[in-house]
């Protein structure tokens, strides 16, 4: 299977292909400059691997949350492309594919992903960890720090086999948040390609 996954959802700006059993991506933070350079990576890493647009079997969108702007640029490309060359989409959270990358580093029972939403927020998401796959517990939240703290612990209670990732996992150490290790930064699109190949496999796309 040949898959394009895009997520622009932050700063940083991601383009990633699975040839086969073969990943390349691309990686850039360029804060406000999604809708210059996303389509340029798509054509370098297809050029890069002797394909083509019309060689690709499917779509990966990560979803947000993040930057209304970034995720609107994502979900206009990828619309864009699936509409021009009659693909399906698979959908994918940005907390989720940072969850993917943390627990590609580390082993843990509990991952929890969190981007700063602005405005004295963040985004939460807290996931059990069951084998090599990842349960979400509850639903992703937006709220405040303190909030969000209440709320993995609720989780997670004292578990102390836990890893982290995002850029409000920082905001959340503050609010009281233990020090766990944290693993990621930005959402990156080479996390969305193979939880993307399973929602194909399984149908559970649009």
């Amino acid at each position: 299977m040949k898959l394009i996954a895009i997520d622009t959802s932050t700063e940083n700006c991601s383009v990633a292909l699975l040839n086969e059993d073969r990943i390349a991506f691309r990686s850039e933070v360029a804060p406000q400059k999604h809708a210059e350079i996303v389509l340029e990576m798509l054509d370098t890493i297809l050029k890069d691997n002797s394909l083509s647009k019309d060689d690709l079997d499917g779509l990966v969108l990560g979803i947000g949350p993040g930057s209304f702007t970034g995720v609107r640029i994502a979900a206009s490309t990828v619309q864009g492309l699936a509409l021009g060359l009659n693909l399906k989409v698979a959908k994918i959270t940005s907390l989720e594919a940072l969850a993917i990358e943390a627990l590609s580093k580390a082993s843990a029972s509990y991952v929890v992903s969190s981007i700063d939403a602005r405005m004295g927020e963040v985004y939460i998401a807290v996931y059990k960890v069951e084998g090599s796959s990842l349960s979400l517990l509850s639903e992703e939240k937006v709220l405040k720090p303190e909030d969000a703290v209440a709320f993995f612990k609720e989780n997670v209670g004292d578990c102390e086999d836990v890893i982290c990732a995002g850029s409000g996992v920082d905001i959340l150490k503050k609010a009281g948040m233990n020090d766990y290790p944290k693993l990621a930064d930005f959402p990156q699109a080479q996390f969305l390609l193979n939880k993307g190949a399973e929602l194909f496999s399984l149908g559970k796309v649009v």
